[in-house]
Parts: C-alpha cells; structure tokens; sequence
C-alpha cells in the first residue's frame, strides 16, 4: 500500500512539473521580444550592423 501511494504521488509530480513547463514555453515564446522577425528583410540601427 505505501509504494503504491508513493508512486501515484511521484506520477501527479511529473504531471505537474510537465505541464508548468509546457507553460512555461508558451508564455516565453509568446511575450519574448520580436526583434527578429520575417518580415523585416533590411537591417535597421537596432540591429548592430550599420
């Protein structure tokens, strides 16, 4: 009975720890700043090369 507990336990840990960093991913790719975009095709003066 207490190995079985302990493995439901560790289980539900993985679950949570995948999913904060499923999220985690998310919210960094969503709000990470778009200073390489494709749309831009010529170099501006943010870019470092003028």
């Amino acid at each position: 009975m207490d190995t079985s507990l302990l493995f439901q336990y560790v289980i539900i840990v993985l679950i949570v720890a995948f999913a904060c960093y499923s999220l985690f991913k998310v919210l960094r790719k969503n709000f990470a700043p778009k200073k390489f975009s494709s749309k831009r095709t010529g170099c501006d003066k943010d870019c470092g090369c003028s």
